[in-house]
């Protein structure tokens, strides 16, 4: 048996202005992983504990059917499909195996109420699957090599399953671990090469055009903090009604972006020369383009727990943001220091927010 896991992920800064081609965004990688064993079968078999899903069967003969599962299954298998699909395509030459899955922290019980946080466990949970199943076939995940398949081939599930929507970010934060500059794919090339005929492999061994991931470097006394809102975000919808936006006023859909990416792109030498007080500073004027860019769109990406989670990081001298669409899930602060760390989760704790105990992951997707 093999075991595979990927770390979650969190937006430093860059949202929403990722999302155009060739805007970067500074993106980190957290230490709430989503695991997959696998092992050898006579037949595909699925288990997924988050979804309290187990022994479901398929067969695959270029698409993968279920043969046991209910249509509430199946809806909640379609990250887990795509992964699996997308590497047996891949790969051409496959041996059955039994999957099993599980997250660490992609939900908790708020008033009774399950409730996602946004720590990206879809994207991880596609890119621990597709390491699963390329390392049960020989492949060696240390490799940066076997990271940019494992990045590719989950990108083009996850961003399928999910309707052709998102940056892919999330599936780099969990493919690469650690602070990195992330600039997305060219979704109308992929989009154009998925539907041309080629096949996957065709794709995956092609360079993929607007892509990177480069690391950064990241000080030692750097602190990371999270809390969740308690509140659930769909970026899917946020996205879309984005899209409105930017179509009914695309000169102010364009400044707001360009001022996020031109801000983004001074941040990354801030980084690689650990300024701390510009990346503080670059952090916090990120929180207020943020903040314009929901107001202008009339879309509630800053809600009042974001703002009030900024505003107690900003206050005791750290940088704080949402991180993310927004609309809820998860905001950070960032500081340089253990006693503003502590003092700013007291006094997330006594605002109703949720701390998290997450950090920094800087491996990625790992074998174990």
């Amino acid at each position: 048996m093999t075991r595979v896991s990927s770390p979650g992920k969190l937006f430093l800064s860059g949202e929403w202005a990722v999302l155009e081609l060739g805007n970067p965004g500074i993106v980190a990688a957290v230490n709430k992983r989503v695991f997959v064993e696998i092992d050898k079968s006579k037949e595909i078999e699925i288990s997924v504990d988050d979804f309290g899903i187990n022994g479901i069967k398929a067969n695959f003969d270029g698409k993968l059917s279920f043969r046991n599962a209910t249509k509430e299954q199946e809806d909640k298998l379609v990250f887990m499909r795509g992964a699996i699909e997308t590497t047996l395509k891949y790969l051409g030459t496959w041996k059955p195996f039994k999957i099993h899955s599980w997250g660490e922290m992609s939900s908790a019980i708020v008033d009774g109420q399950q409730k996602k946080i946004g720590f990206g466990s879809s994207a991880a949970a596609v890119v621990s699957t597709v390491g699963a199943i390329l390392t049960f076939h020989g492949m060696d995940l240390d490799k940066r090599d076997t990271k940019d398949l494992v990045y590719k081939l989950a990108t083009i599930a996850h961003y399928f399953a999910q309707g052709k929507v998102g940056s892919g970010f999330d599936v780099a934060a969990s493919t690469y671990g650690g602070i990195f500059v992330y600039k997305r794919f060219d979704p109308k090339w992929l989009v154009g090469q998925m539907e041309s005929g080629k096949t996957v492999k065709q794709v995956t061994d092609s360079q993929w055009p607007g892509f990177m991931a480069e690391q950064l470097k990241i000080p030692d006394d750097f602190r990371l903090l999270v809390a969740w809102t308690k509140e659930s975000a769909s970026t899917v919808n946020l996205v879309k009604e984005m899209d409105k936006f930017k179509a009914s006023d695309p000169k102010e859909y364009k400044r707001l972006y360009d001022s996020i990416a031109s801000l983004v792109a001074e941040s990354i030498p801030a980084w690689k020369e650990s300024d701390r007080k510009k990346i503080i500073q670059n952090l916090n004027r990120n929180e207020k383009i943020l903040r314009e860019l929901g107001q202008k769109s009339n879309l509630p990406i800053e809600t009042g727990d974001l703002r009030k989670l900024s505003e107690i990081a900003q206050k005791n001298g750290a940088g704080g943001k949402l991180s993310g669409a927004g609309g809820g899930d998860c905001g950070i602060a960032v500081c340089f220091d253990q006693k503003t760390a502590d003092k700013i989760v007291q006094e997330w704790k006594k605002a109703g927010l949720y701390p998290i105990d997450a950090t920094i992951d800087y491996k990625g997707i790992k074998a174990s």
